[in-house]
């Protein structure tokens, strides 16, 4: 999600002349006590190199840098607004790359740095919305190329473009075909002018693998080094740790819930392809309002508590930890932004006074220390379920009764029944309940063959998490009587 509000894209243009800038000196004493009390920390276990958003309306500058001193971030985020940076064509504005070269050099020592790509210059599409792509990818590809030679030993990564797969930063649409062509063309020019450049695939809407998907199918693969994944979604209030599927006969992790990277891996793993992701936003906001976009909106709060998103960049973090296969997560942002505490404006880091919240501290715990939780990230989770009769190896000859129950405080609206595989019926509610009671007598149980059978209890909870407990049961065939068998008098033996 980008717009001037949510991140520093034409922000950054004016590092130098905005009037409403905020002293960073307003977060210097408690930032510093956080930095005393990390000194002594020690060296990070294995897990995803931390990162952060630089968002404010400085951009990247001495100002901003300040305010990560001590936060202990391997990557620092930032943007490239083409509009600005080539605002006539062939000519790049000097007084934007000098500002932007100042603030590099202002970083923290052995911070590396990726720098997102976006917007295109009037003269290119034709239009004036800057999110319109590019009618020739070739133009976009020159620029990045001329960017990436600039830049190239001080910035590591190049990230094209930012959410393609929404029309709010893909002005035509969604269009997985076009914006193929825009990463054939940016690869190679990026390679030329640094080899060693890192490209990274536009970060993608709440783990949108379907685009992704559509991606391959275009032949977008080998024209990006990793995937990007953006998962601070609006009014998401879940924790990482919760798993939201697609349904009953899809799954996979739905894309909005955070562990829906691990679908994204999946659908990378079925193209045969190796690379990394790159979350290169996560993040939940603490604003107070009631959410105002999405389905959920005016039906939910828009964010969480500080405590709240300090707890859930931690377990965010664990999460990625258990996953080798992500090698960066990136908080979005570094500070709130107006409007001030409204739903996308409060993700940051620093509040509204640039003062720092919880959060602040748990990811230069996590940048210092590594991941030091040990609960399960995203197990098998699903209702609580139980047989209560009958009782497993329970021997009968006719018909059975059978209860069951499933509580999950999500809610439970479902519990099957099978035999051996074979459905025997469903207990179903709308919405959902708490907890979920089913008792039938089951008067098929009496055709079953004689012999050992399982019976299997499933339950599904309103997030598509399902769980089951199966039991044996054993019908007896029919005694049958021994004929005696008589002798008669002078019968041969």
């Amino acid at each position: 999600m980008i717009d001037c509000g949510r991140l520093s894209v034409e922000c950054l243009a004016y590092a130098a002349d905005r009037s409403n800038m905020r002293p960073s000196r307003l977060a210097i004493a408690p930032i510093a006590v956080l930095l005393l009390m990390l000194s002594l920390a020690g060296a990070p276990a294995q897990g995803a190199e931390s990162g952060v958003v630089v968002n404010g309306p400085t951009g990247l500058s001495p100002q901003s840098d300040g305010q990560l001193a001590g936060l202990g971030v391997g990557w620092v985020r930032g943007f490239v607004p083409w509009t600005v940076f080539e605002p006539t064509p062939g000519r790049l504005n000097e007084s934007q790359v000098s500002a932007l070269e100042t603030g590099l050099a202002a970083l923290p020592k052995g911070t590396k740095v990726i720098l997102d790509v976006v917007n295109t210059p009037r003269w290119e599409s034709g239009s004036a919305n800057p999110v319109m792509p590019p009618r020739n990818p070739a133009d976009y590809g020159r620029f990045v190329g001329t960017m990436a030679r600039r830049f190239a030993g001080r910035v590591a990564a190049w990230e094209i473009w930012n959410e393609e797969d929404a029309s709010l930063w893909w002005a035509s649409g969604p269009d997985p075909a076009a914006y193929t062509a825009l990463l054939k063309a940016a690869y190679p020019a990026i390679k030329t002018a640094d080899p060693s450049a890192t490209v990274v695939l536009g970060g993608l809407t709440g783990n949108d693998y379907e685009y992704l998907s559509q991606l391959y199918a275009d032949g977008a693969k080998g024209s990006f080094d990793a995937v990007g994944l953006h998962t601070d979604s609006i009014c998401d209030v879940a924790s990482p740790y919760e798993i939201l599927r697609n349904g009953r006969t899809d799954r996979r992790i739905n894309r909005w819930a955070f562990l829906g990277y691990r679908t994204v891996h999946e659908v990378m793993q079925a193209n045969g392809d190796s690379s990394p992701i790159w979350m290169t936003e996560l993040g939940w906001s603490t604003s107070t309002q009631v959410c105002n976009a999405g389905a959920w909106a005016g039906q939910k709060p828009a964010g969480v508590s500080p405590q709240q998103q300090a707890t859930f960049l931690l377990q965010a973090y664990h999460c990625l930890a258990q996953d080798h296969y992500v090698q960066v997560g990136i908080w979005y942002g570094l500070q709130d932004i107006e409007p001030f505490d409204s739903p996308r404006g409060s993700y940051g880091l620093l509040d509204s006074n640039l003062a720092p919240k919880p959060a602040y501290g748990a990811l230069a715990d996590y940048s210092h220390n590594g991941d030091r939780l040990t609960e399960q990230c995203g197990g098998q989770q699903g209702p609580a379920i139980k047989l209560t009769s009958p009782k497993t190896g329970v021997r009968y000859t006719n018909t059975l009764p059978i209860t069951v129950s499933a509580s999950d405080s999500v809610g439970v609206y479902q519990i099957s029944l099978y035999h051996d595989g074979h459905i025997i019926r469903n207990f179903y509610v709308h919405g959902g309940t708490t907890t979920l009671n089913g008792h039938m007598v089951w008067y098929g149980a009496r055709l079953l063959s004689p012999g050992k059978h399982t019976l299997t209890a499933r339950a599904f909870d309103e997030r598509n998490n399902t769980s089951t407990t199966s039991i044996m049961i054993v019908r007896g065939g029919k005694h049958k009587k021994h004929k005696k068998h008589k002798h008669h008098r002078g019968a041969k033996h």
